[in-house]
């Protein structure tokens, strides 16, 4: 498949970019959601008594 039948809004190529674009917004939808996670639970267990480590 050509660029130019790639990017023309005939045929097959609207829909191909429309599965790649959702695609890539779901991986950087989880990306987003696992790095708040993640940061979430560090600074949770950072304010635990107990804990000893020094904040970074």
């Amino acid at each position: 498949m050509s660029w130019d039948a790639l990017f023309s809004l005939q045929g097959h190529g609207p829909y191909i970019l429309g599965a790649y674009g959702v695609t890539f917004v779901l991986m950087g939808l989880e990306v987003l959601v696992l790095w708040r996670r993640a940061r979430a639970r560090r600074l949770a267990s950072r304010d635990q008594p107990g804990n000893t480590r020094e904040p970074q």
